[in-house]
C-alpha cells in the first residue's frame, strides 16, 4: 500500500527532495508545472479504480453472495509520458536550457534546466535554477508491454429480490509506515431480463434465459495520506472520487459467459501538500549580480486536482467452474483498462 501511494504521488521527489521544495519559490508556477507532470498517473488511477464492478448480467439469487478479487490496469497512452513547456502558460518560469518537451511522471530522463524568477522590489529578483523532473519509464524499467497504472480491487456482492445486485468495497483506515489508505464504494445492479418474457419449450415448461441485460451504477471512493518521514512538517493527502453508469449485455451457460457494456464513468481526485518547509534562494539584481541569499516558509503550496470523464466499452470472458469464477475483460476508454480476477459465488 506505501509503494502504491509513493508511485502515485511521490516518484518525483526521488530526484532531489531539496529541488522539489525550491519549486515553490514560484507556488502558482510550481502547482501548474505539477499537475501536467503528475497527471498521467493519477488520472489511470481514476479509471482502473472505477472497473471491474460488474460483468454478467444475470442476476444473483435473493440472499446468495460472491467475492470477486481482480486487479486493474490503466494503459498509459505513448503521447502522455512528456508534455511541452510553454513559458506563456506560467508566470515565473522558463527554461533556461535544454528541450521544451519535459517528461512527465511516466516518462523517463531529462537535462532541462528550469528557472524561476520572482522580482521582488526595485532591482531585486528571487531567483532559483533547477532540473525538471524525471519520471519512471515503467514500460522500458520493468520490460512491460505499456505504461500501467494499476489498482488492486475486493468487493463483495449480495443478491436482493426483484433481480437486484449490491456489491461494496470496504478497507477500514489501515496506517502503515507513515501511510495510510481507507476505500468505501457501492454499485448496484437490477436485471432488466426479468421484464422480458422468456416464453415456454414444448413440454410447456419455462425456457432456460442465456441472454441477460441489465443497468448498473457504482460510486467508489479512496483516500490516501502520507508522511516522508518524521523530520518533515508536512504530509501529502490524496482522494479519490469515481462514479460508473453501464448498461450490461450477457450471454450465459453453465461453464462459461460472454459479456459486455457500454457506459460512462467520471471521477475527480486531488493531491494536498499540507504543512511547511523553508526554502533558500538567491536575490539578485538587475545584471544577475548576487546580492544575498534568503530563506522563507512555504505553507500548505501543493493543491492538485485531476477529472476524467467519458464513454467506455467493455467486453469480456467469465469461466464458470462450480463456485469457482475466473473472468478477464478489455475497457475501451481515453485510457483504456485490462482487468483480470477469480471470483467465489456461494
Amino acid at each position: 500500500m506505501k509503494r502504491l501511494f509513493l508511485l502515485l504521488s511521490l516518484v518525483f521527489i526521488i530526484n532531489s527532495h531539496a529541488q522539489f521544495e525550491n519549486m515553490f519559490t514560484a507556488n502558482g508556477d510550481a502547482n501548474k508545472y505539477l499537475s501536467k507532470y503528475s497527471a498521467p498517473v493519477f488520472n489511470g488511477f481514476l479509471y482502473s479504480t472505477s472497473s471491474s464492478w460488474f460483468r454478467s448480467a444475470k442476476a444473483l439469487k435473493p440472499f446468495h453472495f460472491k467475492l470477486d478479487i481482480s486487479a486493474a490496469g490503466a494503459l498509459i497512452p505513448d503521447s502522455e509520458t512528456s508534455f511541452k513547456f510553454n513559458a506563456s502558460d506560467y508566470d515565473y518560469t522558463t527554461i533556461s536550457s535544454g528541450s521544451d518537451i519535459i517528461p512527465t511522471i511516466l516518462g523517463g530522463d531529462t537535462t532541462t534546466k528550469l528557472l524561476i524568477d520572482v522580482p521582488v522590489s526595485g532591482n531585486e529578483h528571487q531567483t532559483v535554477e533547477l532540473n525538471a523532473l524525471k519520471g519512471v519509464d515503467l514500460k522500458s524499467e520493468y520490460d512491460l508491454p505499456a505504461n500501467v497504472v494499476p489498482a488492486p480491487n475486493i468487493q463483495i456482492g449480495m443478491g436482493l429480490p426483484l433481480g437486484t445486485v449490491v456489491a461494496l468495497r470496504y478497507v477500514p483506515n489501515i496506517k502503515s509506515n507513515g501511510a495510510s489508505f481507507q476505500q468505501l464504494g457501492i454499485g448496484v445492479q437490477h436485471s432488466l431480463s426479468q421484464y422480458i418474457p422468456v416464453g415456454k419449450d414444448e413440454k410447456g415448461k419455462k425456457k432456460k434465459r442465456h441472454f441477460n441485460l441489465a443497468v448498473a451504477a457504482a460510486f467508489n471512493r479512496l483516500n490516501l495520506e502520507y508522511v516522508p518521514n518524521s523530520s518533515n512538517n508536512y504530509k501529502f493527502i490524496s482522494g479519490f472520487n469515481t462514479i460508473d453508469f453501464e448498461g450490461i449485455a450477457s450471454f450465459d451457460y453453465k461453464f462459461i459467459s460472454f459479456y459486455g457494456g457500454v457506459g460512462y464513468v467520471t471521477g475527480e481526485g486531488n493531491l494536498d501538500m499540507k504543512g511547511s518547509f523553508d526554502i533558500t534562494y538567491a536575490v539578485k539584481d538587475n545584471n544577475g549580480n548576487l546580492l544575498r541569499t534568503e530563506t522563507k516558509t512555504i505553507t500548505d503550496p501543493l493543491k492538485l486536482k485531476y477529472n476524467i470523464g467519458g464513454m467506455k466499452t467493455k467486453l469480456g470472458v467469465q469461466f464458470n467452474l462450480f463456485v469457482l469464477r475466473i473472468f478477464a475483460d478489455y475497457s475501451i476508454q481515453k485510457y483504456p483498462v485490462i482487468n483480470a480476477g477469480i471470483g467465489f459465488k456461494i
